[in-house]
């Protein structure tokens, strides 16, 4: 489970860095009056990405959310630390 968490980070942190590179780069590409079409070309692409970073980050609030809703609560003699009854299934 720990796994599923840490790529679904991954996949609204990579999204986000490249928002920000691209923005980086296209409004420094701007400041040079030379090629004006290449810095909007990377601000488009930021927006872009930063507007999948969002989706991503919505979708990962609400797979949390569901899977929160969805855990069962531990039993009690598990939560206090005691042995838990384990039934073997019988051959068949």
């Amino acid at each position: 489970m720990r796994f599923v968490c840490v790529r679904a980070m991954l996949v609204t942190g990579v999204p986000a860095v490249a928002a920000a590179v691209f923005l980086f780069l296209g409004f420094g590409a701007g400041a040079f009056a030379g090629r004006p079409y290449v810095g909007q070309g990377l601000i488009t692409a930021g927006l872009v990405a930063g507007a999948v970073a969002a989706g991503t980050a919505v979708g990962d609030v609400a797979w949390f959310l569901m899977a929160a809703r969805g855990r069962s609560e531990p039993d009690d003699a598990a939560a206090a630390g005691g042995e838990t009854e384990v039934r073997a299934q019988p051959d068949t």
